[in-house]
């Protein structure tokens, strides 16, 4: 299983999330930029886990958005194998 790290520093507004997430996860040229896409992607992944760091960066500079795209990235293992999601205190 490969381990990626999101560094939640780097999550500070919108695009920058979701241009730096597309990068680090190694999305689709056609992602779409968004929660549900996101969704998608995250479920096509395999064997991966995603360790965020400082996440409370993220969350302080996103606010709502924050918390519901760190909903994604938990819900996303919900009922299956190969995807790990945890937060670092780091």
């Amino acid at each position: 299983m490969r381990t990626i790290e999101l560094d939640g520093r780097k999550m500070d507004s919108r695009v920058k999330a979701h241009s730096y997430i597309k990068h680090v996860l190694a999305l689709p040229e056609h992602y779409g930029a968004n929660l549900d896409a996101l969704t998608d992607c995250l479920g096509e992944l395999n064997d991966v886990t995603i360790i965020l760091t400082h996440g409370g960066a993220m969350l302080n500079a996103l606010g709502e958005y924050g918390a519901r795209l760190l909903e994604v990235l938990r819900s996303a293992g919900e009922g299956r194998t190969g995807y790990l999601f945890r937060e670092s205190r780091g």
